[in-house]
């Protein structure tokens, strides 16, 4: 296997809904209520800037909370709990829950900036992490808060092409990365090659690392409400990823449109070259994560973008991190 290293990722947000309907009979039976309509919301994944205000739509009526009110506030809107209005108050991330008299519940994932994405404030707002792609000038401005690092070193913790180093090729990288700074980031293009998929992996040798994803596999078991992964990304054009970590495709989930192969669409990014970030709650994952086997050689992440040629992988500020 060929290793091919490139350095250099992205935000965004999106969908999830929600509906409801009752009939009654014009006939002398008893009336009976229709099916609820399945609950989905619009956008499943918000980042906001500290101040910002957004919508989350929903296709049916339904109740609204919050894990941090002091994250950002969730109020319904006058349309009956259809929709709710989010603010955001400081940097942090919450969890937003829509519930309906029928017991279904959507979530949507709402992370706020200091500054905004891109720039802004390089101090990270998180008890723990453990950076995968990460600059070394917000890694220095973090150093306090590292607890292992799984960045590629070209010694012992390399990025992998899949296979042979044909399925991506380097891409442009232009531009400041998701903190700011003119270091790079990972930037890849799908290549065209007579295969239907592409795919990569991070991959760990360093003993002080594989030490560090044990660890940090056991706190992600005891207490998986409180783990995240982030992903920044940025794109000009049209593309869906998937990702998966500890080497367990179990843990797969797709950024974009669709999936590639398995896993749930967490959300898209809108393709304007500027960077979008992403919190992934890692508590949907944790018996997956807790069947993974830790050893040498194992892909602390993996994506995959299909055959898609052309489409872009910018990839920056990828780190696990714990909450406050």
């Amino acid at each position: 296997m060929k290793a091919n290293k490139f350095f250099a990722v992205a935000l965004a947000a999106l969908t999830l809904v929600s509906f409801n309907a009752c009939n009654k009979n014009n006939g002398g039976d008893d009336p009976k209520p229709e099916e609820e309509t399945t609950l989905t919301l619009n956008p499943t994944a918000l980042t906001l800037n500290v101040g910002e205000e957004a919508t989350i739509a929903a296709t049916v009526e339904a109740t609204w909370t919050i894990t941090d009110e002091t994250v950002a506030t969730v109020t319904p809107a006058n349309d009956g709990g259809k929709s709710a209005n989010v603010k955001a108050l400081k940097a942090g991330n919450a969890i937003i829950t829509a519930t309906t008299k029928g017991g279904q519940t959507k979530t949507c994932v709402v992370s706020v900036n200091a500054g905004g994405g891109g720039g802004g404030d390089k101090t990270i707002d998180a008890k723990r992490i453990w950076p995968v792609v990460l600059d070394a000038v917000t890694a220095e401005k973090n150093a306090s808060i590292i607890a292992g690092d799984f960045r590629v070193n070209d010694v012992d913790n390399f990025l992998y092409i899949w296979p042979a180093g044909e399925s991506y090729i380097a891409g442009e990288g232009t531009g400041k990365n998701y903190f700011g700074n003119t270091e790079g980031y990972v930037a890849l293009t799908v290549a065209q090659w007579n295969q239907a998929w592409s795919g990569l992996g991070f991959c760990i040798n360093n003993a002080d690392a594989i030490t560090a994803m044990q660890g940090l596999k056991e706190a992600i078991v005891a207490n998986p409400d409180k783990f995240y992964l982030h992903l920044g990304m940025k794109a000009t054009n049209a593309g869906n990823h998937q990702f998966y970590t500890f080497g367990n495709a179990a843990t797969s989930f797709n950024i974009g449109q669709a999936a590639i192969e398995a896993g749930p669409v967490i959300g898209d990014f809108e393709r304007d070259g500027e960077w979008h970030g992403f919190d992934i709650p890692l508590a949907q994952f944790a018996s997956a994560i807790a069947n993974a086997n830790v050893e040498a050689g194992i892909n602390i992440l993996c994506a995959l973008s299909g055959a898609q040629i052309g489409a872009q992988l910018n990839m920056d500020a990828v780190y696990f991190y714990e909450k406050e």
